[in-house]
């Protein structure tokens, strides 16, 4: 995988765990780490004699800010994300690894977008916010944060801020102290039951974005299943997610209808960085470890099906892919030839990915 130096230009704490981070691209690394709204960047280190490469989601947005802004939130055990909120100060340099990704694509008519965050999940969806607001498209925005505490809440001077242009936003606190003016208890399906006819009085159904802790997005994804609300409009970003897709299900064909019959692969190839890779898969090999074996290039991370790192354009050929992928890939995903490198395996005797058309 390929990194880039950048350096850390400044640096906020957000709460006692938590810390920004921002990040100066030189003029040289502008089209390198050209980027859309919510997509996510690698970082790569060397810690304690380990290569660690964690993803962090963009807080900034495209064509509103000038450097690259993550945040970042300890985790229990976590090396990244401790020596990035305990040790790294401005001036610091960061190996990083061009923004990948495909959570958020911006819609040409009005959409409602509603935006469900739990503890760090607001930091994709903070930049989801400030992008549709921003486009005068007659987009509606309406944000529900989820924390324990006033002290747990993670930009808050940002997200207190969304209201000026235009946005709906609710702070739920588990642990509201007293005075507290918001809303108290959790972004959970009581919650949204109790809320959702006021957000969605009439109009077409909206888009709904997830972000937080696996379980809190288990959950709303079922309400929402629950409210008629089509897969494909709920989109989400998971941090833990744990791929479970050991109930033998089939594997899904994309495309669906291919003309090719199954046959073994002997030409694999992939544009990565504008250069173009070939290999010869071993059988029932997954494209991502075939292409590790002739390049150091190819873009991935937890090699699961979890981090979104190998997101690739299938080009050419069908693939058979591992059925958990639904789980952070869409329907709508597979049928653009959207599929994740790391579960997908050919099914036919040519196969071309492309990591730069995503």
């Amino acid at each position: 995988m390929t990194t880039y130096p950048l350096k850390v230009i400044r640096r906020r704490q957000e709460t006692d765990d938590t810390a920004s981070l921002w990040l100066e691209v030189p003029a040289d690394l502008r089209t390198a780490f050209a980027y859309r709204t919510g997509q996510f960047i690698t970082v790569e280190e060397d810690i304690a004699g380990d290569t660690v490469a964690r993803q962090y989601s963009l807080a900034s947005v495209p064509g509103l800010d000038r450097e690259l802004q993550i945040t970042v939130k300890k985790i229990p055990g976590g090396r990244m994300s401790t020596w990035l909120v305990d040790t790294v100060q401005k001036g610091d340099i960061l190996e990083v690894a061009a923004p990948r990704g495909r959570l958020y694509t911006p819609a040409d008519e009005p959409r409602h977008y509603v935006l469900l965050a739990a503890g760090s999940g607001i930091v994709p969806l903070y930049a989801i916010a400030r992008h549709a607001a921003s486009q005068g498209a007659g987009h509606r925005v309406t944000l529900a944060y989820g924390n324990r505490t006033p002290a747990a809440i993670i930009l808050r001077p940002e997200v207190d801020a969304l209201p000026a242009s235009g946005i709906h936003v609710e702070h739920v606190l588990s642990r509201p102290p007293d005075g507290w003016d918001g809303e108290a208890g959790h972004v959970d399906p009581a919650y949204l039951a109790a809320r959702w006819d006021t957000w969605t009085p009439d109009g077409p159904p909206p888009s709904v974005f997830l972000c937080g802790p696996e379980d809190f997005m288990t959950a709303a994804e079922e309400y929402l299943a629950g409210r008629g609300i089509a897969i494909d409009d709920i989109r989400k970003e998971s941090f833990d997610l744990v791929l479970n897709d050991d109930d033998g299900e089939p594997d899904l064909l994309v495309p669906e209808d291919c003309e090719e019959a199954p046959a073994a692969c002997a030409r694999l190839t992939a544009v990565i960085g504008g250069e173009h890779l070939e290999v010869t898969p071993a059988d029932g090999e997954p494209l991502l470890s075939a292409l590790l074996r002739v390049s150091d290039e190819v873009p991935y991370s937890c090699q699961e099906g979890t981090c979104s790192s190998c997101i690739v354009k299938l080009a050419e050929g069908q693939v058979r892919i591992r059925p958990g992928v639904l789980q952070t890939l869409r329907p709508a995903d597979l049928k653009d030839g959207l599929i994740l490198a790391c579960l997908s395996r050919a099914r036919t005797a040519s196969v071309h990915i492309d990591f730069d058309d995503i």
